[in-house]
């Protein structure tokens, strides 16, 4: 009830529904091996004990969940309590407990420092452009789009062929959520892209090559078409983990070898700690970007974000990179100087 209430009252994308049911599964899961059968049998110390054994958790380092995301985790929680509050399925204390069990961040943790960097991203693309057997891939066009436009997973999954203008070099992303492709942040993701002449040229190699000939169920024609008709946005994740990993372009840094290595796998990909998601892709985007001189209003409007959220949330330079980027400005500055 909760998930369709916010997918009808609220507009959230099929994506948004997959990402808070995931997290709140956390939860149901917790709650059946506690006993709690009913929503009305929640007590605010609930909350707090579920609070303190996702803290706990782990990740596939062994080490603890890093804190942005035990707040991702507990915010989900506060919405779908705020929700059972409204409807009168439990009382307003225990309301006031989910929301105090919403962790502060500073802005260390408010971000993740996850990305592709600029340098494995040049290694990657050099390899695929240059490789007989993986140019024009699946997995490599998927890398070209998220690394030079910025964009999101839902993003490149919503391209239609009809969006890609070969001539012009543009990338149109439109909001048709009537037709299952509703953009992130609606009709105020929808932007057109410009693309180089090198990236065209790779995706119409996977037009003409690759892309499987297939109409969605609403007939129409994905950019993106693999074995199935439009690829989900989990497909899209796990091109995006394969076509990261170090092992296809030099000897695997974690000494596996990558005929016998299980994280090769599409299932596993993900478990490879040098592999990239599409997230991660867009952050190591957005930085490159800046760093190429790219104004950050402009950034902004090619990767649909704010200018805020990217000083925030994604641009990772550190010193060294931010005195870069000032050189042309401040290289000759002095007082004696026209």
């Amino acid at each position: 009830m909760w998930l369709d209430d916010g997918r009808t009252g609220e507009g959230w994308t099929d994506e948004t529904v997959r990402d808070y049911k995931s997290n709140i599964s956390r939860f149901l899961l917790w709650c059946a091996n506690e006993q709690v059968e009913e929503v009305g049998e929640l007590t605010p110390w609930d909350i707090e004990l579920f609070r303190q054994d996702r803290q706990n958790d782990t990740v596939r380092s062994g080490e603890k969940i890093a804190p942005s995301t035990l707040r991702g985790s507990m915010m989900t929680l506060k919405q779908f309590v705020d929700y059972l509050v409204r409807i009168g399925g439990v009382d307003d204390e225990v309301g006031e407990a989910a929301a105090e069990a919403v962790p502060t961040l500073s802005k260390e943790d408010a971000t993740s420092d996850d990305m592709l960097n600029a340098e494995d991203a040049l290694a990657l693309l050099d390899y695929y452009r240059n490789s007989a057997r993986d140019r024009a891939t699946d997995r490599h066009v998927v890398l070209e789009i998220l690394w030079h436009t910025g964009c999101r997973r839902g993003g490149i999954r919503a391209l239609d062929l009809e969006d890609y203008h070969p001539e012009e070099r543009t990338l149109t992303f439109v909001n048709r959520p009537e037709s299952g492709t509703r953009l992130k942040r609606g009709d105020d993701g929808e932007r057109t892209v410009l693309l180089s002449p090198t990236v065209c040229e790779v995706i119409d190699e996977y037009i003409a090559r690759e892309r499987y000939q297939k109409r969605d169920e609403y007939g129409r024609e994905p950019l993106l078409s693999f074995r199935q008709d439009r690829p989900s946005v989990a497909t899209i994740q796990s091109k995006s983990y394969l076509a990261t990993q170090p092992c296809v372009y030099r000897e695997c840094p974690h000494g596996e070898r990558p005929r016998e290595c299980l994280f090769r796998e599409r299932t596993h990909s993900s478990k490879c700690p040098s592999s990239r998601s599409p997230h991660a892709v867009r952050t190591g985007s957005i930085t490159w970007h800046r760093d190429r001189g790219v104004p950050i209003e402009e950034t902004a409007t090619r990767v649909n974000a704010t200018a805020d959220t990217i000083e925030k949330y994604y641009d990772k330079a550190d010193a060294d990179q931010e005195l870069e980027r000032r050189r042309q400005y401040t290289e000759n500055l002095d007082i004696t100087e026209n």
